[in-house]
């Protein structure tokens, strides 16, 4: 049987080719076409109504975003508030926020439960990661996902990669880290419900800041 010898310069070639589009793209200049004003979120979507919560500075700094929006949005017949966080960053960044995964853990949280689930996000169901968590008496359910535009990811290792590529090519909106937390009041299945009925009011409205399209 014969043996194919592998075509080492060809894979030579590919190698170069990636390395200097690597090396391209990290030198190219960025133009920051547009960053998202997440203060432009309204604080009263449908039935909820918004409080912005304080974040230290230590905080700030170790997320070394562009924008961050922390709030709690609460409703008449809500148990609980959802708290709502956005982390943005402009086109051309690279690193990225700490996920559940990582910073529960270090809050004193253990994680119990993770998979995927569907939510509204701007018309549509998306795909997002669901983590269950405990500390002591608390459990939440916490959802979480990545958006750029039109475009949202699940996956952080594909959110990674795509953050990559796009700095071979002009690309307008950076990317936002969309995390969702209640406390579970009385099941993880109606905390979930809970959270999809707030991000069905609250998805079209947050589509637009994070696009720039006008309500």
């Amino acid at each position: 049987m014969d043996k194919r010898t592998p075509n080492h310069k060809l894979v030579l070639a590919i190698l170069v080719v990636v390395c200097a589009a690597t090396y391209w793209a990290r030198l190219k200049p960025v133009r920051v076409l547009f960053t998202a004003d997440l203060d432009a979120l309204p604080k009263a979507v449908g039935s909820w109504t918004g409080r912005d919560l304080a974040i230290d500075q230590p905080i700030r700094q170790s997320m070394n975003a562009d924008r961050i929006l922390a709030r709690t949005y609460t409703n008449a017949g809500g148990d609980f508030g959802i708290t709502l966080w956005i982390v943005y960053r402009k086109f051309g960044r690279r690193d990225f926020v700490h996920r559940p995964e990582m910073c529960y853990p270090a809050a004193g949280w253990e994680i119990t439960g993770k998979g995927r689930t569907t939510v509204p996000h701007g018309g549509r169901d998306i795909q997002a990661v669901k983590i269950t968590a405990e500390r002591g008496f608390d459990r939440e359910v916490i959802v979480y996902w990545f958006a750029s535009g039109e475009r949202t990811e699940a996956s952080f290792a594909r959110q990674q990669l795509l953050m990559a590529l796009d700095r071979l090519r002009t690309q307008k909106y950076g990317w936002a880290f969309i995390r969702v937390n209640c406390p579970i009041a009385d099941t993880e299945e109606d905390t979930l419900k809970q959270i999809r009925a707030f991000l069905s009011a609250a998805s079209t409205p947050l589509s637009n800041v994070l696009t720039g399209r006008a309500d």
